[in-house]
């Protein structure tokens, strides 16, 4: 019997981190369903308070005077993520969509800067990227899982969490977003 329990404690490292790597594993096909978005009347004030980093060091807040008054497209991510990885474009197509309607979109990585930095090299994004190396977010948002996206309406207040990736240049994403920005 001591055997065997000497043998799960020497293996259950092993199958942890086996399983940590298949839950980050995603179908080749992400959601793209319409989602349900929180009722105007229901929405409630989200805080992005707190002091994040630029790839280069450069301390920011989250919310400055360039995202006052936007949609904000918050998505909490990290370059080991494969499904993080997956949705970017996504993302992008969504950003360049909505951008000049007043859309903003941040990335958030609590990586090491020097590893954000290599991959945004290879991988040019159009949205903004920020480091939060102390995760105050996932802290203050309760996220314990990436990828996590929080959009915020104008005033400030959660209008749709999605947990995991999501295919966000969906027809009928894209339908959503123009019926918040509008609304908004």
């Amino acid at each position: 019997m001591t055997d065997n329990v000497s043998f799960l404690r020497r293996i259950a490292p092993l199958i942890l981190g086996v399983l940590l790597i298949l839950g980050c594993a995603q179908p080749p096909e992400l959601p793209a369903f319409e989602r349900e978005w929180v009722p105007v009347e229901e929405r409630q004030p989200i805080d992005l308070s707190g002091t994040f980093k630029t790839v280069d060091g450069e301390d920011v807040p989250l919310i400055d005077s360039d995202l006052e008054s936007k949609v904000l497209f918050l998505n909490l991510w990290a370059t080991w993520c494969l499904p993080c990885l997956e949705e970017m474009p996504f993302m992008a197509t969504l950003y360049q969509e909505f951008s000049d309607q007043g859309l903003a979109m941040v990335a958030v990585s609590s990586e090491d800067p020097e590893v954000v930095r290599g991959f945004l090299e290879e991988h040019p994004y159009p949205f903004k990227i920020l480091l939060d190396p102390e995760d105050t977010l996932s802290l203050q948002l309760n996220s314990m899982a990436l990828p996590t996206t929080f959009i915020v309406d104008r005033q400030g207040r959660l209008a749709l969490q999605q947990l995991g990736a999501y295919q966000w240049d969906s027809p009928a994403m894209i339908e959503q977003f123009r019926q918040l920005l509008a609304d908004d």
